[in-house]
């Protein structure tokens, strides 16, 4: 039985629908009140809770274990997907309230629902957590501060959860993307167009000129390695950060 907060699109719905292809019970939650319409057919099988709400509201979070632990039966893994891509502006001229909004959602949240799911990761035979990181958690971008902050705070996160959990069975590990074809990518290529004075499609085609394999990624391409991170033949694997990004290097 597999969590995915953010589920309702991008790599939080691309990871949740491979984990149902794969077999696994889903507990969903979005923000987004089109969620249990995406999942009806799960939902009506029995196979997927949806719980609508944000993952920074702790009656949230409770509320997503309570269901998923009492309908689903137990937790087996735990993917903390969803994100806020945070203020755009330098540090100089970054607005406070809006890095604490950033932090709550794409730090405190993931904190809170993995104390919640901590108990239940530890009756599991196969606990697993995969916190979904950044390239930008470790390479600098200007006015991306708080997107840049909260990913590389979720990167040592990790390596923390892996030694604290490990002698419980839990492994714990860091999905970190590239440059992937999501709705959060496109606004942030969009405001970069604008910044530059480019069109969308060139801004495009510049960032996949930093890309060896010369493409975006999809949500599917994380999806693949979520998969395998919440599965067995990842058991010995604990507190990485597992770039997926096709290659890119910056500097």
């Amino acid at each position: 039985m597999a969590i995915i907060t953010g589920a309702a699109s991008g790599i939080g719905l691309a990871t949740a629908k491979r984990l149902l292809r794969d077999g696994y019970l889903a507990g969903l939650c979005d923000f987004s009140a089109e969620l249990p319409a995406l999942f009806a057919d799960e939902i009506a099988a029995g196979s997927a809770v949806a719980v609508v709400g944000d993952v920074s509201d702790d009656a949230v979070r409770r509320r997503l274990v309570s269901r998923v632990a009492g309908e689903l039966g137990r937790i087996d893994v735990l993917v903390n997907n969803a994100a806020s891509g945070g203020e755009a502006g330098t540090v100089a001229e970054l607005g406070l309230d809006g890095l604490r909004r950033t932090l709550e959602v794409n730090v405190v949240a993931v904190v809170a629902l993995t104390q919640l799911a901590i108990p239940h990761l530890r009756e599991s035979d196969a606990g697993r957590i995969v916190n979904m990181g950044s390239l930008f958690g470790d390479e600098p971008v200007v006015g991306g501060a708080p997107y840049c902050a909260s990913k590389g705070a979720i990167h040592t996160l990790t390596r923390v959860l892996a030694v604290e959990l490990g002698s419980s069975g839990i492994t714990a590990n860091t999905v970190a993307p590239g440059f992937i074809l999501t709705p959060m990518h496109a606004e942030e290529v969009e405001f970069q167009a604008q910044e530059n004075g480019v069109s969308v499609e060139q801004r495009y085609a510049e960032l996949r000129s930093q890309v060896p394999l010369q493409r975006h990624g999809t949500a599917e391409d994380i999806a693949d390695v979520v998969a395998w991170l919440a599965g067995y033949d990842s058991g010995y694997v604990t507190g990485q950060r597992i770039a997926v990004n096709g290659g890119v290097q910056f500097g």
